[in-house]
């Protein structure tokens, strides 16, 4: 059986992590007491703001330190001495005067008695008792007082005290001291700022009240050593006389300089201490093991009730079964056995220990309380486009593949390219391919949040699949907190299915000016206790850089989130990257999981407009023996996705044209859907676009094609009563087609299967619009399977317009459709499908890149997987 203890203080990561096999960052460490919520945020950047400084000595007198506590804190410059941690004045103390006798509390944080012994003091030690739940007796330290009217006395307690956590009476206190002017009291408050109540002593020194204050508990900063004593300044001036020069290196003293700004980081402090120890305190004591001592600071003190229990015995199974650390009092006097100091951290830690308490003792289990509990990954981007939704829908195949039952997640998307559920929901394009890649049907909980840009300054949003209005930034920040209850309820919802999720960020994690309203990338990730990977895109240059750079504007809860990095669209060769991976693990110390090369030709929908935008998707090369497709790319253009089966056939050319002059003599024009119909009318006449289409039509030669929005443009008119997409009313169109459209509230949102009247060929897709299209001297060229009419041709069979999006995805109707078109121009119609549109093959091959790429079995380890 083991008799030693781990540690003598505590906080020994080295130790601990060698005793259980384990990297010290997955050690979870109970022993040493700091703010479970980690050090500020502004932390971070301070100190990266003053590592050039570090060539300078540090002002060996502190001056802007002191200036700082005097202005936020009210303690006068002249009365603070700075230590090397508390640790360091501890040890000072007994020579600040001559003592002739010191007095200490047992149990009582350790050095108290080290301090003193080394100093060659007596020692009075004043004994505290269980039966009394370790208060201090007050009139015991009054008799020694009494009985030693001729010592100067060293009086030295915690406040609250360490192991115990009880609080010294104030009152009581300070009358003890008034009365007798021979001793020497300090109040050692290292863990005072925690506490609930106001109970410092800081603003009560005197001649012979001297106050101990740590800061590295409350700013979880242990490694930056910060110790205060708050005394007179006759003291203060002899202290610094003693002490080595330069106690505080620069690095702390800027922090000092800071702290006083941030108050409210210690109410938020005391109000989460609160919280997660009422919770953790009752599941202790429902296990019936310990009896929990009640304490006034961040940290519990338990006592075994079978006195049989081999605590170091414990304390080693903890750590080497569950890679828990847990302070051993067996050093601290009058707790030698039986006796345990726990931490109290978040919520999901305490729980951690507590269900390790349950195995270890055999208790029954009691299922998680925690939310999230599945196992997630989710992707983030260090920016926009590097292509989190691909790699997401990599892994959900992957995953799929695996045996695993999985479901995509992306709580907030913006986009224009969006997908119609089978229930009639409207979700992002992206999520309804990664439900594709996880062979199960899309729904809105997939995507529960979807934004569709209507101006620049408006977008409408959908919830839950449903349009609820259109909204400015400003009304949207205010509508978050409702819309992430609903998000937080999808991906519960979704949790309770499935075995694993992949979730999806947005944009770039970076955005520190939206971070305090996210609800997509970091806050999502938390509520779902994902593990994330941090996607850069090589392709774009400067990958590192940008990893780095994303990392450095994160919190530290923000940071332990992310579990690593993959490195997307190489080109080249691997091994040119070693330094630079290098330097990336060794800053950031988290690894890069995979490089996955540029996927050329991966004919799977684009997630929005960026790709699309960037021209990356315009086929200018040689148009040879094919057909000259030409799509107008309007300003609030949406689904451009329609166009994606055509750009795989062999002899198709798809053009992508902003300006009337890149229009040239296509064979083919194609109107796409628009988010803002009228807007987008207006552009093709103020551009001159429209006079073209017209021209085209006179001449006869090009097939004039209008989806969705397009096919309205085409028509008589356009009017939106109730300014659905603007203010701007109405709108006459190109009078191509004898239709007339007014925009109702109501959106229809339905998959759709159906005839192309011509041909007999099936068609199929989805309809997402708010237009009501009236016939007036047209004739329908598509019917679903119900006889309603799905578009109509126009003033000549060249010309016509559907609602249908996804009409060219059907292969039979789009080689028919081409072939007709080859037929006009005098070459010689295929016949057989060239190609053919599935996305089944091409999700394999996608899955086979990455799982090529990546190192899954890391993957699945940090999942809980293997």
């Amino acid at each position: 059986m083991r008799s030693e203890s781990v540690s003598s203080h505590g906080g020994n990561l080295s130790r601990m992590s060698e005793i259980a096999g384990a990297d010290p960052s997955e050690i979870l460490d109970f022993s040493s007491n700091l703010n479970p919520l980690g050090f500020p945020d502004w932390v971070r950047p301070l100190i990266n703001s003053k590592i050039s400084d570090l060539i300078h000595y540090p002002d060996p007198n502190y001056t802007k330190a002191r200036i700082s506590l005097q202005k936020y804190w009210n303690i006068p410059k002249d009365e603070i001495v700075f230590g090397n941690g508390a640790s360091e004045l501890i040890h000072i103390l007994p020579r600040i005067k001559k003592f002739d006798l010191a007095v200490i509390a047992q149990p009582s944080y350790i050095d108290y008695r080290k301090s003193i012994e080394l100093a060659g003091l007596q020692i009075h030690e004043m004994h505290l008792q269980k039966e009394s739940d370790f208060e201090l007796d007050y009139e015991e330290l009054i008799e020694i007082l009494r009985k030693n009217p001729e010592k100067q006395i060293l009086v030295l307690l915690g406040h609250p005290n360490n192991p115990t956590g009880r609080i010294l009476d104030k009152e009581k206190i300070l009358e003890i001291r008034s009365e007798y002017k021979n001793a020497f009291f300090v109040i050692d408050e290292s863990f005072i700022d925690f506490c609930s109540d106001d109970i410092s002593f800081r603003n009560d020194r005197s001649e012979n009240l001297a106050v101990l204050w740590s800061l590295t508990k409350i700013l979880a900063l242990p490694g930056l050593r910060m110790g205060l004593l708050l005394t007179n300044p006759k003291i203060a001036s002899k202290i610094s006389e003693i002490l080595p020069a330069w106690s505080l290196n620069s690095l702390s003293a800027s922090i000092l300089e800071k702290f006083g700004e941030d108050r409210d980081f210690i109410l938020r402090t005391k109000d989460k201490i609160c919280e997660w120890k009422n919770g953790f305190q009752k599941d202790l004591e429902a296990l019936k093991i310990f009896r929990v001592y009640d304490t006034n600071a961040n940290f519990l003190l338990l006592e075994f009730l079978d006195p049989k229990k081999n605590i170091p015995e414990l304390e080693y199974l903890l750590l080497k079964e569950y890679k828990i650390g847990v302070r051993n009092c067996c050093n601290f006097k009058g707790l030698e056995n039986n006796y345990i100091r726990i931490a109290i951290k978040t919520s999901e830690e305490n729980e951690r220990l507590i269900q390790s308490f349950r195995s270890i003792f055999k208790k029954n289990p009691k299922p998680s309380k925690l939310k999230g509990a599945k196992p997630a990954l989710m992707l983030q981007g260090t920016a926009s486009n590097v292509g989190k939704s691909i790699l997401a829908t990599a892994f959900c195949r992957i995953f799929t593949q695996d045996g695993f039952k999985v479901a995509p997640f992306k709580s907030q998307n913006m986009a224009l390219n969006s997908f119609v559920t089978y229930e009639g929901a409207e979700i992002g394009r992206a999520q309804a391919l990664q439900a594709q890649a996880s062979k199960i049907r899309a729904d809105y909980r997939m995507n529960p949040i979807l934004l569709k840009p209507s101006s620049e300054k408006d977008s409408q949003v959908i919830l839950n699949g449903k349009p609820v209005e259109a909204m400015d930034f400003r009304d949207y920040m205010k509508f978050k907190s409702v819309a992430f209850d609903e998000v937080k309820k999808s991906y519960d919802s979704l949790s309770e299915e499935f075995d694993l999720l992949v979730l999806e960020g947005a944009g770039g994690v970076s955005e520190v000016n939206l971070k305090d309203k996210d609800i997509v990338n970091m806050r999502m990730a938390e509520y779902a206790k994902a593990k994330v990977l941090l996607v850069g895109n090589i392709d774009h240059g400067g990958v590192f850089g940008s990893f780095v750079g994303a990392m450095e504007t994160m919190s530290e809860w923000e940071r332990k989130l992310v579990s690593g990095f993959l490195i997307n669209r190489f080109r080249g060769i691997k091994n040119l990257l070693d330094p630079g991976i290098r330097y990336l693990e060794e800053t950031t110390r988290k690894n890069v999981f995979g490089i996955i090369p540029f996927l050329n030709d991966l004919r799977l929908p684009e997630e929005d407009s960026l790709e699309f935008k960037s021209g990356s998707l315009n086929d200018t090369s040689p148009l040879g023996d094919r057909i000259d497709i030409v799509l107008i790319d309007t300003p609030r253009i949406s689904n451009h996705t329609d166009l994606d089966s055509l750009r795989i056939e062999p002899d198709v050319r798809v053009r992508i044209v902003q300006r009337k002059e890149e229009i040239g003599n296509p064979d083919v024009l194609i109107l796409p859907g628009s988010k803002n119909v009228i807007t987008d009318l207006n552009y093709l006449k103020d551009s001159g676009i429209s006079e073209t289409i017209l021209h085209f039509h006179k001449e006869g030669r090009t097939e004039i094609i209008g989806i969705c929005g397009g096919y309205q443009m085409l028509g008589q008119s356009v009017h939106d009563p109730f300014q659905i997409e603007s203010n701007l009313g109405s709108a006459e169109g190109l009078n191509l087609i004898g239709v007339r459209t007014v925009l109702e509230k109501e959106k229809l949102l339905k998959q759709t299967e159906g005839i192309h009247l011509l041909s007999g060929k099936k068609v199929s897709g989805y309809e997402i619009h708010h237009g009501n299209t009236k016939e007036i001297s047209a004739k329908p060229i598509f019917h679903n399977y119900s006889g309603e009419c799905l578009g109509h041709q126009g003033i000549s069979e060249r010309i016509w317009g559907t609602y249908l999006h996804g009409v060219f995805d059907e292969d039979e109707f789009r080689r028919w459709f081409i072939d007709k078109i080859r037929l006009k121009k005098g070459m010689t119609p295929l016949g057989k499908v060239q190609a053919r549109y599935e996305l089944e093959t091409n999700l394999d091959r996608l899955a086979e890149e990455v799982r090529n790429s990546v190192n899954m079995p890391e993957i699945y380890r940090i999942l809980g997987l293997t």
